[in-house]
């Protein structure tokens, strides 16, 4: 944002700052209109008209409206037949199509991510990332698409994912900085993904980074519901947490009150258990799982709205605003895990490179 506050009175940065306030936020754009409504410019004045025309949100149009009086008021010269005409990006650049898709993670801690580019009319570059939940990018390919083709793959990861593993599209930006985040994570295809960046800087969408997801519009008259609802549901059937001393602190969990001679009330045990699983969590064994916890609850979140699920939605962005969400998130799942006696599922994602291929 300071970089296009600095070039607003420069001419030839017009179009590209045109198309920067065009991706920020709400918030961000309201925030940036109140830094540069003492302006006087005549560029300034041509930068708001033309964005005037392609936002869409009430609020920022009356914002702008408004600086725009400002500026006539004044004097500055403000082209008002613009205001009317055609959305100014057609003219900017070539409409282009990109596209991004999302999973939830299987029982190994896996999950996909996909982002296309529309390099030229009809011509992709599809971008295919495998995750680990805690490790970062595991596994990355790419290859070039048709039209056709990029329809067919997305119509086959929507229609084939099902309980528990679920595929969603998303924002092309957000899918590309889910996979830019897991590549510093795992310090893997660092060079390809500066790369790409040459193409993410430039997607747009309504979600681009976690904290716009915390403020999606749902319906007015949707109410939240409770975490231990919403981790019930099937999204999270998958997920397992991992730690390096699981196996022994299974044990040590199924002897609490069954060691002693003396059988202990349901609810001493039940007291004991709880002390040994907040002695765990402040531990350095499931410690750093709780910033991957809390990046996982706003992918979910995000998955839920994509899918229409706004009260479970609602509930993971309340939980998430509290300090300790992601706390206690990892506490379920720490329980889940020294309380179930089978073996863990195996995991859903067989093939993490089945979807990506070239039609004939």
């Amino acid at each position: 944002m300071e970089e296009l506050i600095k070039t607003m009175n420069d001419i030839k940065y017009l179009n590209d700052n045109i198309k920067a306030f065009s991706l920020l936020s709400k918030d961000n754009k309201l925030n940036f209109l109140e830094k540069i409504k003492e302006m006087r410019t005549e560029i300034a004045g041509q930068f708001l008209t033309e964005v005037y025309v392609i936002e869409k949100d009430k609020q920022v149009r009356k914002t702008i409206k408004k600086l725009l009086f400002r500026l006539k008021t004044v004097g500055v010269k403000v082209d008002e037949t613009k205001i009317e005409g055609e959305s100014v990006l057609r003219k900017i650049e070539e409409k282009r199509e990109h596209r991004g898709l999302m999973s939830n993670y299987d029982a190994d801690g896996i999950r996909m991510a996909m982002v296309a580019f529309e390099a030229k009319r009809n011509t992709y570059v599809l971008v295919h990332g495998i995750l680990h939940f805690s490790k970062g990018l595991m596994e990355m390919a790419n290859a070039p698409v048709d039209g056709e083709g990029l329809k067919g793959i997305i119509g086959e990861y929507i229609n084939d994912s099902g309980k528990p593993f679920t595929v969603v599209e998303v924002s092309p930006r957000y899918a590309s900085y889910i996979m830019e985040e897991a590549s510093s994570l795992s310090g893997r295809f660092i060079e390809e993904m500066k790369q790409m960046k040459i193409f993410s800087t430039r997607l747009g969408g309504q979600v681009q980074k976690p904290a716009d997801i915390y403020n999606l519009e749902i319906p007015e008259a949707i109410e939240t519901i409770s975490l231990e609802r919403i981790l019930a549901q099937e999204l999270f059937a998958s997920f397992s947490l991992v730690w390096d001393t699981m196996e022994d602190d299974k044990k040590l969990f199924e002897g609490i009150g069954g060691s002693s001679s003396i059988v202990l009330p349901p609810y001493m045990v039940e007291e004991k258990k709880q002390e040994f699983l907040k002695e765990l969590l402040n531990s350095n064994k499931l410690k750093p799982s709780i910033p991957f916890m809390k990046r996982l609850m706003e992918d979910y979140a995000y998955i839920f709205h994509c899918k229409g699920n706004f009260a479970a939605y609602k509930g993971l962005a309340d939980t998430l605003r509290d300090p300790d969400g992601p706390f206690k998130t990892v506490s379920y799942f720490a329980r889940k895990v020294l309380e179930i006696k089978e073996e863990k599922q195996p995991g859903l994602i067989v093939n993490p490179y089945e979807q990506v291929h070239t039609p004939r």
